[in-house]
């Protein structure tokens, strides 16, 4: 009973406490997550008890009629990318089975098994980055376990077995993104010293994020213990499995920085005025056939001393976490590759800004929109193009959304990448 209240309140309080953003990628400041599960659990394996050996195993129906109370609670603490984690599990249940044996009764006769099993699961390790938007959580702890049996055979005799059982794990729990709203979190832990012969647990699950504060999590639990008591013949060999359903209790996430800005560019070359009135100058734009290298700029245009269009600016678009050009980015990028490849025009300067939407970690959407910005300046750069240190490649995150991303249309005009011409100043 001590234990169950000690668990208890470490999971009470560290929801009590919890301020920050509960998820099992993040990497930076303070965060909690708290998660009570229902357990429909059974048990297969066998029980030697004093001198009479049974054997039980269930099927899902035999759970639901033998399974008299069961509760999950998980706990996860992280710092940066520190983690603490606890868990505790509570079973009882009863089984019947037949004697083999014949030592204490005849065999075939009914025996029934009153189990009960409590399980604090506490360690501390540290989240590593794998690939994508994906972490693993490498911890190492102790698994404390209470054992309670009470063996009937017939109504000859009353076995009990009552053991405490502590042992070192080290434990694996990935964290893989499915799509927008769904994880795959499955945890994986081994014995690898203590009281047990053997021991493990698999827990695979996955997770469903229906609200800023709330998950779905479904999946299935199997604990094994290969155990024998040092003072007597007791002896346990079974496994502890069913299907679990839990919610998730998560906070919003905090305000991430925004990208810096990109740093001012070179003072900006002054803009022509316009021609003699002699000078021919078939696009109106104010520059001289003879000069113009930008010819057909749309009469009015604020041109540069080339006759080049200042205001030019390019979007391309891109799929959900992708920095992959599609064929018509590619088409509107060749568009200005002419441009580019004059060798008279080489005093074009200008920014290439990769941009996202505002789903997933701000720091992962900044790398990616690095990532964009560099597909199209290395595009431009396979048609020949020497952008040298005249267009500085940038990303913006989240930052400057041009569309509400709320909507998956207004998500989708986020993800892009402007070419804008920064050598003529700013635009009036």
């Amino acid at each position: 009973m001590k234990r169950y209240l000690t668990a208890a309140s470490l999971l009470v309080c560290l929801g009590m406490v919890a301020n920050a953003h509960a998820d099992e990628t993040r990497t930076e400041g303070l965060n909690f997550e708290l998660t009570p599960y229902l357990w429909a659990a059974g048990i297969d394996g066998k029980l030697d008890v004093g001198n009479e050996s049974v054997h039980f195993k269930q099927s899902f129906s035999d759970i639901v009629n033998n399974l008299d109370s069961a509760f999950m609670g998980l706990a996860v603490v992280s710092y940066d990318r520190f983690v603490l984690y606890a868990d505790f599990d509570y079973l009882s249940l009863s089984n019947d089975d037949r004697t083999r044996r014949g030592i204490i009764a005849p065999p075939g006769t009914k025996a029934t098994l009153d189990s009960k099993l409590d399980v604090g699961t506490y360690a501390g390790g540290y989240r590593f980055d794998t690939f994508g938007k994906n972490t693993i959580d490498v911890l190492v702890g102790a698994q404390l376990t209470n054992i309670d049996e009470t063996l009937k055979v017939g109504n000859l005799a009353k076995l009990q077995n009552k053991d405490g059982i502590t042992d070192t794990v080290v434990m694996l729990r990935p964290s893989v993104q499915l799509s927008e709203h769904w994880r795959f979190n499955p945890t994986l832990a081994y014995g690898v010293s203590g009281d047990s012969d053997t021991t493990y647990t698999m827990m695979p699950q996955v997770q469903y994020q229906f609200a800023d504060s709330f998950a779905l999590r479904l999946g299935y639990k199997r604990q094994y213990y290969k155990f024998k008591s040092g003072n007597n013949n007791n002896e346990l060999d079974a496994t502890f499995s069913g299907p679990f359903l839990g919610v998730g209790w998560t906070f919003p996430a905090r305000t991430e920085k925004a990208a810096p800005p990109p740093p001012p560019a070179a003072k900006p070359a002054p803009v022509v005025a316009a021609a003699p009135a002699k000078c021919a100058d078939a696009d109106k734009d104010g520059v001289c056939d003879t000069a113009d290298q930008c010819p057909n700029t749309p009469a009015g245009a604020r041109v540069g001393v080339g006759g080049c269009d200042c205001d030019y600016v390019l979007r391309t678009h891109f799929a959900f976490d992708s920095a992959v050009l599609t064929a018509g980015d590619k088409a509107e990028l060749d568009k200005i590759v002419p441009v580019l490849l004059n060798p008279k025009v080489g005093f074009i300067a200008g920014t290439v800004s990769g941009y996202t939407d505002n789903v997933g970690k701000p720091e992962y959407n900044l790398t990616l929109s690095k990532r964009r910005a560099q597909a199209v300046a290395d595009y431009i750069k396979s048609k020949g193009v020497n952008l040298g240190s005249r267009f500085e490649v940038v990303g913006m995150g989240e930052a400057k959304p041009i569309a509400d991303n709320k909507t998956e249309e207004g998500r989708s005009q986020n993800r892009r990448v402007t070419l804008r011409r920064t050598d003529c100043g700013a635009a009036p």
